[in-house]
């Protein structure tokens, strides 16, 4: 669950969330690190939505400090998911920026791509969810994950898409066509939806419709009374009704049942 997944939460009071940024070094590949506790009040819901944002993470989950963290990954998804958020269970997760999480796991993200997949079932973790049980405090806790992040990197990975490709991207909310993505790489269709499946898990079409989902979502967020042509619009939507389409496939419902 990223930051952007946890916001996606009623949250009541007996929730409190964290949000922590990483090391200057890391920053390029981790977007940052989130802290989730719930007291378990008996309004706390019992399900959530997860949307679609471009980005992987990595969860752990415990009920207590005498028990062992459970580990997930949580790759790139193309459409939401409802969870159920347990009452009295502490998370700790790592929000990875498109492309950063293969820097640090052998995995490639499109072998996670619409699944939540136990830590213990990829190679090469066994050990992590126990060093972190051994840190007390969230400081403690950060700093052994900066610790066993460090110890994970793989400064040999090359970046399989240009500097600057993914910010480019996202400063124009996803609105890049094919063909420019093309000239900006010098690559075929073929060879871009192999890098970006290689190094995000989604291809580069489907990435450009989310991060543009992900934009008219935060708008909304920020004013729920604003018209959702003129959210539309702003988001680079042709109309009204393309806009709503686009919500329907990644959100699972209509703007108006959320908003």
């Amino acid at each position: 669950m990223s930051d952007e997944k946890a916001n996606n939460l009623v949250q009541p009071a007996s929730v409190e969330f964290q949000r922590h940024n990483p090391s200057l070094w890391l920053k390029p590949y981790v977007r940052n690190y989130w802290m989730l506790q719930c007291s378990g009040a008996p309004a706390l819901p019992r399900r959530h939505r997860v949307v679609p944002d471009g980005c992987i993470d990595l969860i752990f989950m415990r009920r207590s400090v005498t028990e062992d963290y459970r580990a997930s990954i949580v790759g790139t998804m193309t459409r939401s998911i409802g969870e159920e958020l347990a009452s009295h269970m502490h998370y700790i997760g790592i929000r990875f920026n498109p492309g950063g999480f293969r820097y640090f796991f052998q995995t490639p993200p499109r072998e996670l791509t619409d699944r939540i997949v136990s830590l213990d079932d990829l190679a090469s973790t066994s050990g992590l969810a126990e060093r972190l049980a051994d840190s007390h405090g969230s400081t403690a806790s950060l700093e052994s994950l900066e610790d066993e992040l460090a110890r994970r990197f793989r400064p040999e990975e090359r970046d399989l898409l240009p500097a600057g490709l993914l910010e480019a991207i996202s400063a124009c909310n996803g609105n890049v066509p094919m063909t420019q993505l093309g000239r900006m790489t010098g690559w075929s269709p073929r060879q871009l939806r192999r890098m970006f499946h290689e190094s995000i898990g989604v291809g580069p079409k489907t990435f450009c419709r989310i991060i543009r989902f992900m934009s008219a979502f935060r708008a909304l967020r920020r004013n729920p009374r604003a018209s959702f042509l003129d959210v539309a619009l702003d988001a680079g939507y042709y109309d009204q009704a393309h806009f709503i389409h686009e919500f329907e496939d990644f959100y699972g419902s209509s703007p108006s049942m959320i908003f």
